[in-house]
């Protein structure tokens, strides 16, 4: 059973989420590829099959040393399923495929505002002044990215805008439901169980294009952009943001979001050719600056002779 999270976040968990938000920032220039010619939701069930199968090999040891699951750990694993798997891949993906990118990076903003809301009331984190501070600012860096002129909020991309929003608040509910588990069990025995109960609502909905997919007709170059969409933004980073979240908080794991605009710039330059303007070097200060005050440690506690194992 792993231990027990610090009070402050330890370097290697920070490390981890970065790591996720470059697994995740990755998603927009694979997709953008791959989904000229499969499905979304083709996508989706790939990335659910992957998961069950590469993710369940590899904790099959791990959770053959764990203590069998009770029926109520079967019951939040599902629930978090719903939320951090089905509603978190279908939502963003049938989001997205009825509005634009624009208003999709822009939304994905609020995960942390929702997780740091939602942490509060749950009594799980006590926002200290610091991240006050330091969401907001990361907040402002991330919306400066965005280029409001192209915000497009019409009635056209309405109905995508509510499930984008419903999808931030689904993944920023799984953050903060999924600490307690998380504190007992094992991350990756944790992240195998998550794929093998959302699969199947995903693979449900992907039925009708499942059986329309032909995959003679699909180019070299889509494959391999499949193939990178299910080894970073599904793999890498759900066992590494599993893996990071048991050791810090939810809101801490949410304000790492705000990176991903600045990856997917990044991989837009190098694949796209869009080069970076002012814009973007302002608004990765602010980003650095404000996940500087929010997770940057304090002093450390006096320790009272019983401290925690390291993880």
């Amino acid at each position: 059973m792993p231990a027990e999270a610090p009070n402050r976040p330890e370097g290697r968990a920070l490390l981890a989420l970065v790591l996720v938000q470059l697994c995740f920032g990755s998603f927009p220039a694979f997709g953008k590829i791959a989904m000229r010619e499969v499905s979304p939701f083709v996508v989706a069930a790939f990335r659910a099959a992957t998961g069950v199968a590469v993710l369940g090999l590899l904790a099959h040891g791990r959770a053959r040393r764990e203590p069998p699951l009770a029926a109520r750990e079967h019951a939040e694993l599902f629930g978090l399923a719903l939320l951090g798997i089905v509603g978190n891949q279908v939502l963003f993906i049938s989001g997205l495929h009825r509005s634009t990118a624009t208003n999709a990076a822009l939304i994905s903003a609020t995960i942390p505002v929702f997780t740091l809301a939602l942490a509060a009331l749950a009594g799980i984190d006590r926002p200290s002044a610091r991240r006050l501070v330091g969401v907001p600012v990361a907040l402002s860096g991330a919306l400066l990215l965005m280029d409001f002129a192209r915000v497009d909020l019409s009635s056209r991309t309405f109905a995508g805008d509510v499930m984008l929003v419903v999808n931030c608040l689904s993944y920023a509910g799984f953050l903060v439901a999924s600490r307690g588990i998380l504190r007992r069990r094992d991350s990756l025995v944790v992240t195998s169980w998550l794929f093998r109960y959302g699969a199947l609502p995903i693979l449900a909905l992907a039925l009708p294009d499942l059986l329309r997919f032909r995959p003679a007709e699909i180019s070299g170059a889509a494959w391999v952009s499949v193939a990178g969409i299910l080894a970073f933004p599904t793999v890498v980073a759900y066992t590494l943001n599993v893996w990071a979240l048991a050791r810090t908080g939810p809101s801490t794991a949410a304000l790492f979001v705000y990176l991903q605009p600045l990856v997917a710039a990044a991989l837009a330059w190098q694949v796209l050719g869009e080069r970076p303007g002012p814009r973007t070097g302002l608004s990765a200060l602010l980003i650095f600056a404000g996940l500087a005050l929010a997770t940057w440690p304090g002093r450390r506690p006096q320790s009272s002779g019983s401290g925690r194992p390291s993880p």
